[in-house]
């Protein structure tokens, strides 16, 4: 098995989207965002299961944009 999937939760009584989050050091908001959207897919009551998708592709997507700009700052400061 793979260890890094699995986190000691003992000390829980339950777990909920944001200790999830806590646990596995998800610290990119859009990640984050993204990650809310597809465990709770069209079970929140205000979006369907496919707007949740989309937004989470959209949150992805903005994720890896960040990523480029963080990179291209680096690269114009050099």
């Amino acid at each position: 098995m793979n260890s890094h999937y699995f986190r000691n939760t003992e000390h829980l009584d339950h777990i909920d989207i944001y200790r999830i989050i806590d646990l596995y050091q998800v610290n990119h908001p859009c990640l984050q965002h993204a990650l809310k959207k597809i465990i709770c897919a069209g079970e929140r009551g205000s979006k369907d299961y496919e707007t949740d998708v989309r937004e989470a592709i959209r949150s992805l997507e903005r994720a890896l944009q960040m990523v480029a700009e963080d990179c291209n700052k680096v690269k114009g400061d050099a």
